[in-house]
């Protein structure tokens, strides 16, 4: 099942990529629960609760970025999670200024639906959530 969900995980970034807003939420649970402990265009400690709450994360970014790209670098499966590490990449909607860095998403599977995404800013704080060392 482990490298199922990566799969499952790697068409939700290539759905993002596409700006595809449809295929996502056809794997996302309805229960889903996306929380986020710093990135692009979110507060640090933002937690968004089912579809509608995804929606909104997704429109909270949008109004802080004209451009923004998020690309899986290495996806890693350990148990009922997938760890990714992804590259960021945004311009300010308002203030042009460029965004390039990094982000750790931990995104938790049941039954092939994702049930919680959880976005770190360090590496180290992500494999800890998954039971990893460093």
């Amino acid at each position: 099942m482990s490298q199922e969900n990566v799969e499952v995980v790697r068409s939700i970034y290539n759905a993002f990529a596409q700006r595809d807003g449809v295929t996502p939420f056809k794997h996302y649970a309805p229960d889903i629960e996306w929380e986020s402990r710093g990135g692009l265009g979110v507060v640090a400690g933002s937690v968004y609760h089912g579809h509608d709450g995804v929606n909104a994360l997704f429109h909270d970014v949008l109004q802080a970025f004209r451009e923004f790209e998020f690309r899986p670098l290495e996806l890693t499966a350990v148990g009922a999670h997938v760890l990714v590490t992804v590259h960021e990449h945004a311009l300010g909607r308002t203030s042009g200024v460029v965004v390039d860095g990094r982000h750790y998403a931990v995104w938790t599977l049941r039954n092939g639906m994702v049930t919680r995404v959880c976005v770190y800013p360090d590496h180290s704080d992500a494999l800890k959530a998954v039971g990893l060392k460093e």
